[in-house]
């Protein structure tokens, strides 16, 4: 399994093509593929060329995080690896029918998955007949970041060859249009606030939950979250004829609703300082988080092409 895979999923990638990749794994897991003082861990460094690193655990969460980092090849051949270690068979041996199936939880940027997914589903279906893995990916955003969860399950080659192809693809969209405004997820064990620059923030719904793909969740009961935005930024958030607030509306599958300016709820005055609208939303849990930091996001675009504007032309250049 040393040879990077080749098939029409996309262009081969070069073995200079460096990623960085971010997993989601159970503590459990984590142990097995640090093994006793690292030796496991050394030793998929050693086998792959990649650099790996497991997050510290945290008390009250059953999730840490994985870093794989190199060139593709190598990256993709480590988590070809950590499946095995993670099933205990042996490194140079290919997988078999019976092998277990391990799912791997690739976090990846928002701006990213639309890449990943394909235009109806053609790149996933692409990668899963390639690989013989299956591909999943989540509806909405880890909380208090802006990326989502990208569930590859398969046996160690299968795992092997789509991250490959995954990692191609991401390499592809950051050469194509590099990410700008991107928040990475970090798991904790209490309840997190979604920070906002510039912008006093009510707390609502936070999550300390290890999250769960929205598509799996329970109906739960319809919550509200106050947020106030810097009213000169309304415009860019409602967008010509409402298309902004209408599609982040859809996205989120939440109820949004701008205030007046110095309104509150139910005729009440607002609490939020001056310059500065009320935004109430509506919706499931996930749903919400997704609102917020699709909010977020637009208001983060808009303030980086003000300062874009506003710098002097030998900035800019």
């Amino acid at each position: 399994m040393s040879a990077a895979p080749s098939s029409s999923v996309s262009s081969p990638t070069p073995p200079s093509g460096m990623i960085h990749m971010r997993c989601l794994i159970v503590t459990q897991d984590a142990s097995i593929i640090i093994g006793r003082g690292g030796a496991h861990v050394n030793e998929i460094r050693d086998k792959s060329g990649a650099r790996v690193v497991v997050s510290e655990s945290i008390p009250g969460n059953p999730e840490r995080i994985l870093n794989v980092s190199g060139p593709l090849d190598a990256v993709s051949k480590a988590f070809g690896l950590i499946v095995r270690r993670i099933n205990d068979e042996p490194f140079d041996v290919p997988s078999v029918p019976g092998s277990r199936a391990v799912t791997i939880k690739f976090m990846i940027p928002n701006s990213r998955m639309g890449s990943v997914i394909g235009k109806q589903g053609c790149k996933i279906k692409e990668i899963q007949d390639a690989s013989g893995a299956r591909l999943n990916a989540s509806e909405g955003m880890l909380p208090g970041s802006t990326e989502r969860v990208l569930s590859v399950a398969g046996v160690a080659d299968a795992i092997h060859i789509a991250t490959y192809y995954i990692g191609n693809i991401l390499i592809e969209a950051q050469e194509r249009m590099p990410s700008v405004g991107h928040s990475s997820y970090r798991p904790s064990s209490y309840s997190r606030r979604l920070p906002y620059t510039g912008s006093s923030y009510v707390p609502g719904y936070a999550s300390s939950q290890p999250y769960v793909p929205h598509s799996h969740q329970p109906p739960q009961q319809l919550q509200t979250q106050q947020i106030y935005i810097p009213n000169d930024l309304v415009g860019c958030i409602i967008g010509k004829g409402g298309s902004k607030i209408n599609e982040i509306r859809h996205l989120s599958a939440s109820q949004i609703k701008i205030m007046e300016p110095g309104a509150g709820i139910n005729g009440a005055p607002s609490s939020g300082g001056e310059g500065e609208r009320l935004v109430v939303i509506t919706g499931q849990p996930a749903n919400i988080q997704m609102a917020v930091q699709l909010l977020y996001h637009r208001l983060e675009q808009e303030k980086q092409k003000q300062l874009r504007y506003t710098r002097p032309s030998s900035e800019r250049r």
